[in-house]
């Protein structure tokens, strides 16, 4: 089973964002290849000439995206572990209704992600020094940087750094895409199997808590919710 949130629906979406993100990159004129002894992450190399590098690639369909961190070196997995020199976030167009979905593609530089990461880390700790990241810390693309909730601390990046493509979801086929790719690439896993039912289904209970974790600025088992009939 692939490893992510959602519908049948948002795992398509997902493979195909990615698959926008390396698009992007080869239409820069860049030879995109596998990261050697890597394993399947959402990781590629890029090369140009005698320019080379590597470049981490991440969807978001809310219109945030994360990196996990290892809690034994502190480092942010996926990125310092691989020595990442740009970040690739390709979003989904959820804020604008009615319109034709698109990939919203950002390139970031890897220092700043990095930046805005600890930066938000450090403000979780020293609010909740319990608090659990270890489904990845999240950052806001659009939304303006604020102290409160802590969530929206480093907030804004997409804002910054504005996008450099949008591309849209038209069904394409990429042989360099799988679904272990999108582990990494749409954040964490789901709590319960993915649903086999039709594309609209209803906001299930572990996504609900997700997006309440993240505007209050807390782990998703500190979210309790009751649904009463």
């Amino acid at each position: 089973m692939t490893n992510i949130y959602g519908t049948p629906e948002k795992v398509l979406f997902s493979k195909r964002l990615l698959e926008i993100g390396i698009e992007y990159l080869e239409k820069q004129g860049y030879e995109v290849s596998r990261v050697p002894r890597a394993g399947k992450k959402s990781l590629r190399r890029v090369k140009k000439g005698k320019n080379e590098f590597n470049v981490a690639i991440r969807t978001s369909q809310d219109q945030w995206f994360a990196f996990p961190r290892d809690p034994d070196t502190g480092t942010w997995m996926g990125m310092e572990d691989v020595d990442v020199e740009r970040v690739i976030v390709v979003a989904l167009n959820t804020r604008e209704e009615g319109k034709e979905k698109i990939g919203i593609v950002h390139e970031f530089p890897a220092q700043e992600v990095k930046a805005r990461l600890n930066k938000n880390y450090k403000a979780r700790i020293k609010a909740n020094p319990n608090v659990n990241i270890s489904h990845g810390n999240w950052i806001s693309l659009y939304n303006k940087e604020a102290t409160d909730p802590i969530s929206l601390i480093a907030a804004g990046i997409g804002l910054d750094f504005p996008p450099v493509d949008r591309i849209p979801l038209f069904p394409t086929t990429n042989d360099d895409v799988d679904d272990e790719d999108l582990v990494e690439a749409d954040g964490p896993a789901p709590t319960a199997p993915i649903p086999s039912a039709t594309v609209d289904e209803s906001l299930t209970i572990p996504e609900a808590k997700r997006r309440l974790a993240l505007t209050f600025g807390v782990d998703p088992s500190a979210i309790k919710i009751t649904v009463e009939g």
